[in-house]
C-alpha cells in the first residue's frame, strides 16, 4: 500500500490519500483507520466534459441552482455532467462515469471485480445514520437490546461500522446471522414503520425516514449521536482531533487521476465553495429542498418537522469540514 498525504495547501488539492493494487488485497476487511480503494473498468475519456455520479442529494441541487457549478466550469474551461442514480457504485463500476460519490465500505467489494486501481481524493460526507428507538423504552445501549428485534438496512454501510464499533465498546456481536439479537432487515423507510409499530425495538435509520416521529417526541437517539462519526468521536478520539468515520468518499480511477490534475483541482475547489456554502445556508437549503431531508410540503406538520430537522442537521451535520484529505 502506497500512503500519500498532502503538506500544504498548495498540493493537497491533486494528492489522494490512499491507492491500492488489488493483487495485494486478495483478502480484504474494512478497519476504523485505514481507507480502501478499489478497482474496475475504465470509462472513455473527455478532456472537457467529466461525468459525476451520485446520489440524490441537496447539496448538488443548491450548486446548480445558485451559480456555484457555472462559477467553477467558466473559471477551468471544463463541463461536469451530474449523474443522479440510487445506485451510484455500480454504475461507476461499469464505467459511465469518471468520478463517483460512493460509500468508502463498497470498495472492498468493488476491487474484487477488476484489476484496475483506483483513488480516494476527497471525503463527501461522513457516517451519518444513528440508532433510534423508542422515547419510552428503557434502553440506553444497545447490549441492553439483547434478545430484542433489531432493524439494519443490510451487512453494509452504517451498520457495518456500528457492529465494529459495539464490538469494541460493548462486546457484542450486531452482524447479520448474529444469535444475540433477531435482526430484521428492510429498507429505511420501512424500518422506520416497524419501530413505530413497535415490530422493533431499535434499528439503524436514516433521519429522513423518521421526521415524523423525532418530531413528536415518539422516538429519540440511542448515545445522543447522529451516526458513525459522532460515536466514532465519542470513544476512538478523545482528542477530538479527527472528524470521521467517513460514509461517502470521492473515488476515480488512478489513470484518470493522474492524467487529469487539473479535472481534480476543478471538482475540488467548486465542492469546497459548496461545503462553506451549506454552513452558511443550512436552514436555505432545507427549505429550499425539504423533499431531499425526507420532508412533505403537503403534511399539516410540515413547518415543525422543517423546523425539527433543521435543528438536527445543525447538530448532527454529517459534511466535513473540508473536501480535501489531509494526515
Amino acid at each position: 500500500m502506497q500512503q500519500l498525504t498532502a503538506n500544504s495547501p498548495e498540493t493537497r488539492r491533486v494528492v489522494p490519500l490512499v491507492i491500492l493494487k488489488v493483487s495485494r488485497v486478495s483478502r480484504i476487511s474494512l478497519g476504523l483507520s485505514t481507507l480502501l480503494l478499489c478497482a474496475c473498468g475504465s470509462a472513455p475519456d473527455d478532456e472537457n466534459l467529466v461525468r459525476f455520479v451520485f446520489a440524490p442529494d441537496a447539496i448538488v441541487r443548491y450548486m446548480e441552482d445558485t451559480g456555484i457549478i457555472e462559477k467553477y466550469e467558466r473559471q477551468y474551461g471544463k463541463r461536469i455532467d451530474f449523474i443522479e442514480t440510487w445506485d451510484e457504485a455500480a454504475f461507476f463500476a461499469g464505467g459511465h462515469a469518471e468520478r463517483a460519490s460512493t460509500g468508502d465500505y463498497e470498495v472492498p467489494a468493488m476491487m474484487r471485480e477488476s484489476d484496475d486501481e483506483f483513488v480516494i481524493f476527497g471525503i463527501y460526507n461522513l457516517g451519518r445514520v444513528p440508532i433510534w428507538v423508542k422515547t419510552d423504552s428503557p434502553y440506553q445501549s444497545v447490549a441492553d437490546l439483547r434478545g430484542k428485534t433489531f432493524g439494519v438496512t443490510g451487512p453494509l454501510s452504517s451498520a457495518m461500522i456500528w457492529a465494529v464499533m459495539l464490538a469494541e465498546t460493548e462486546g457484542i456481536d450486531l452482524t447479520i446471522g448474529t444469535d444475540e439479537f433477531d435482526i430484521i432487515v428492510n429498507s429505511h423507510f420501512a424500518l422506520s414503520e416497524l419501530l413505530r409499530s413497535g415490530d422493533i425495538e431499535g434499528g439503524i435509520i436514516i433521519a429522513e425516514a423518521v421526521v415524523p416521529q423525532f418530531t413528536s417526541g415518539e422516538i429519540r437517539l440511542l448515545y445522543d449521536v447522529g451516526g458513525t462519526w459522532e460515536d466514532y468521536r465519542d470513544h476512538f478520539d478523545p482528542a477530538r482531533a479527527h472528524k470521521g468515520v467517513p460514509g461517502n468518499i470521492f473515488l476515480a480511477r488512478r489513470e484518470w487521476f493522474d492524467s487529469h490534475p487539473e479535472e481534480v483541482e476543478f471538482f475540488l475547489a467548486m465542492w469546497e465553495e459548496a461545503l462553506q456554502a451549506w454552513r452558511e445556508n443550512q436552514e436555505d437549503i432545507i427549505r429550499r429542498y425539504p423533499e431531499e431531508f425526507g420532508l412533505d410540503p403537503a403534511s399539516e406538520n410540515f413547518e415543525a418537522e422543517r423546523q425539527a430537522m433543521t435543528r438536527y442537521t445543525i447538530e448532527h451535520d454529517w459534511l466535513p469540514d473540508s473536501v480535501y484529505l489531509d494526515e
